[in-house]
């Protein structure tokens, strides 16, 4: 549900509020209470997934 969702991306109701507004997160919604499936949820992690920069560091 919602109060699972922010906690697990650590983000605020309003936060999620607008990524459902634009787009973002697809959601459901019975009555007042708002749920997410945990595929779209990874899906939404996997989107924004930034492999780490490799480098190597010069020693001097």
């Amino acid at each position: 549900d919602n109060q699972e969702f922010l906690q697990l991306m650590n983000i605020s109701k309003r936060t999620a509020q607008t990524w459902r507004d634009e787009g973002v997160i697809s959601f459901s919604q019975i009555g007042s209470k708002i749920y997410y499936r945990m595929s779209d949820v990874q899906k939404l992690l996997d989107n924004n997934y930034r492999k780490a920069f490799t480098t190597k560091r010069n020693k001097y």
